[in-house]
């Protein structure tokens, strides 16, 4: 008998792995579907009140198309969501959002704020 081959008259076994024990990665309906980063808010008077600017490559890597939610948080309940229209811009670095100076102020963000940037979620039904 060799030690490489299996015995001729045994069948090969195999091994069973329980779901449970399935990697994460591997199930496609655990794949996070939203896409959201930490980038630098950017007080500018070339942009329009109600739009924001941002980089092409960050839109596209972030899913972002027309519209874009805009989220700081003060701690606690302070948390504050503002939706721009989307402009892509190469001027703009991949790591900020550039917002109209003055609309920036009114609403109380600071020049250089880091805010969770991404798509905005259209609601299909309400819940």
């Amino acid at each position: 008998m060799s030690e490489g081959k299996p015995s001729e008259g045994k069948p090969e076994r195999k091994l069973l792995i329980p779901s449970f024990l399935t990697p994460s990665g591997i199930k496609p309906e655990e794949k996070r579907e939203r896409r959201e980063r930490r980038l630098r808010i950017r007080r500018r008077s070339d942009v329009d009140e109600g739009k924001a600017k941002m980089n092409p490559e960050t839109m596209k890597e972030l899913g972002i198309s027309d519209k874009v939610e805009v989220v700081l948080v003060g701690g606690g309940s302070r948390e504050r969501k503002y939706v721009f229209a989307v402009i892509p811009s190469e001027d703009v670095p991949r790591n900020e959002v550039w917002c109209n100076e003055e609309e920036m102020k009114r609403l109380g963000v600071a020049d250089n704020s880091i805010a969770t940037v991404r798509a905005l979620r259209e609601l299909s039904s309400p819940q």
